[in-house]
């Protein structure tokens, strides 16, 4: 009798390592893909990593609503 046969389930790929989070240093868990950014981040000069973007968003003037 042969086995059935079932859906392969995908794991994610985390590895162990230890990063500066808000300030304190700490072993934590990350995938793959967040590990790359914050590789990415690591490798920015230290003046530019501190400075945060302020983004404001846009707001549509509204019309005037006629009154009945």
């Amino acid at each position: 009798m042969r086995a059935t046969k079932k859906r392969a389930v995908w794991q994610v790929n985390l590895h162990s390592v230890k990063v500066t989070y808000k300030g304190v240093r700490r072993t934590m868990r990350l995938c793959t893909k967040c590990l790359r950014k914050v590789k990415e981040q690591m490798k920015k000069p230290e003046g530019k990593k501190n400075q945060e973007t302020v983004i404001t968003p846009t707001v549509k003037e509204t019309t005037p609503i006629a009154s009945a």
